[in-house]
């Protein structure tokens, strides 16, 4: 599973204490604290947990709802709610968790606090939280995931392995920790590494479903694409509903280049999606692959399954976006063109309003990439130049996989617009960097083709 918020805490034998004066009870464990008045929300929130490192979303937010409702003051039981929730409801359940959060430990004041800087958009006071809750409670891997994706974030994966090596000195065999270093190294294309301590994560596991997925997505994303598939549907028998492995089916079968069961598995894992964000993440990337493969009657299905999604705030240019895909399949670059100029600014408006980070510039990785499209049909190729250029250099760091295919993608569609022109060293040099990633990736084989006909033209050319 890729960094779907991979937020867990421990918890191994409890003690019940009676706090005098408030009626309350104080739940303790070998490594942290939780306060909640019930006996029997305390095991649900328990098994919650253990579902919520399992990476069961589904169930982690019915254990949650559960433990809330025997305790509607159970904060930490809110959080995690929260984290399996859309972001309405994780950011209402998150500031109920802040109005209660008086009543608590020190530990758990820090939690609310550090998500309540989250849902906020409050980067850099997330990050200051997390660091002071890993410098007091080094062993919290909440906070030392926070930390380390940031590290990742900002281009500093060294800091984040160290991060993740201080925790198994504490605790050897955190399988957390070894699933979270694998991907760290399958992010900079270390395959050999990564893969190396998932194995340690599956050993650890080996009746959980994530592990295989974990394996699975490290695989498809290096071109490994008989290994992925074979691993994920390792995890999918494990638990038939893990929709994370669907979508990563998803990318294998895209990378191969059979795009109608790559289709099939993203919407898939749509349907088994826990949340609507999700669902419509899922059928996003369905539409990605009917404009790669020019699948009018999947796309229509999908845009209409976007749209009969309940909207949110971001439903008013999300809608476009779909619109615009389906203009692209449809061979009406004009409107696409029109379409995505015009919601653009609500994009960007919306983006600036939701992430208060003075650090992050509004960027969109999928507008630049359907417009360029647009651009490159329209025969605008300088201004389809410039848009994949900020793909391939983009002014946030991308931090997962999905960031670092946009990268992957622009570089090989420049490739080709620079091969054209005449630049053929330039554009080979684009291809070999994304080959240290990955050496073999459907939808950008298109454009290699293209520079290795130009080479061949030019070479045959020269000897004549």
């Amino acid at each position: 599973m890729s960094r779907k918020s991979r937020r867990a805490i421990v918890v191994v034998s409890a003690l019940l204490l009676l706090v005098a004066g408030v009626g309350m009870a104080l739940f303790l464990t070998n490594r942290r604290e939780v306060t909640t008045t019930s006996a029997e929300a305390y095991q649900a929130y328990r098994q919650a947990i253990a579902d919520e490192r399992r990476f069961y979303s589904k169930e982690a937010r019915v254990g949650f709802a559960r433990a809330v409702e025997l305790d509607p003051s159970f904060v930490e039981a809110m959080l995690g709610l929260a984290r399996q929730s859309d972001r309405d409801q994780a950011i209402s359940l998150t500031e109920r968790a802040g109005r209660l959060r008086d009543r608590l430990t020190d530990r758990e004041r820090m939690h609310v606090d550090m998500q309540l800087a989250a849902v906020k958009g409050e980067r850099q006071k997330m990050m200051d939280i997390a660091r002071s809750i890993h410098a007091k409670y080094p062993e919290d891997i909440r906070a030392a995931m926070a930390l380390a994706h940031n590290e990742i974030a900002t281009g500093h994966t060294e800091k984040a392995l160290a991060i993740f090596a201080d925790l198994l000195a504490i605790e050897p065999n955190n399988a957390d920790a070894y699933n979270q270093i694998g991907y760290f190294y399958g992010y900079r294309g270390d395959y050999e590494k990564a893969i190396d301590n998932l194995k340690k994560y599956a050993f650890m596991a080996p009746d959980q479903a994530n592990p295989f997925d974990s394996l699975g997505e490290i695989e498809a994303y290096s071109g490994r694409y008989d290994e992925a598939i074979a691993h994920l549907k390792q995890a999918l028998a494990i638990k038939p509903d893990f929709f994370e492995a669907y979508g990563h089916l998803g990318v294998a079968y895209e990378g191969k280049g059979d795009y109608p069961a790559a289709i099939q598995n993203y919407t898939r894992a749509a349907e088994d999606s826990p949340t609507d964000s999700q669902r419509r993440g899922s059928l996003a990337r369905a539409l990605r692959v009917c404009l790669e493969s020019g699948d009018r009657a999947a796309a229509e299905k999908i845009v209409a399954r976007m749209a009969s999604l309940p909207p949110d705030k971001r439903f008013d240019f999300v809608k476009p976006f779909a619109q615009a895909a389906l203009a692209l399949v449809d061979g009406k670059p004009a409107e696409a063109e029109r379409l995505l100029m015009e919601m653009r600014p609500k994009a960007l408006e919306y983006l600036s309003a939701e992430i208060k980070d003075p650090s992050y510039k509004p960027y969109l990785a999928d507008w630049n990439f359907l417009m360029a499209h647009a651009k490159v049909a329209l025969g605008k190729t300088e201004e389809a130049m410039a848009l994949y250029d900020e793909m391939i250099h983009p002014p946030n760091p991308w931090s997962n996989f999905e960031g670092r295919r946009w990268v992957y993608e622009a570089r090989a569609r420049q490739a080709e617009l620079l091969a054209r022109q005449g630049n053929l060293d330039k554009a080979e040099q684009l291809l070999a960097e994304n080959h240290k990633w990955n050496p073999s990736w459907a939808p950008s084989r298109p454009a290699e083709l293209a520079v290795a006909q130009l080479r061949r033209e030019k070479v045959l050319a020269a000897e004549k």
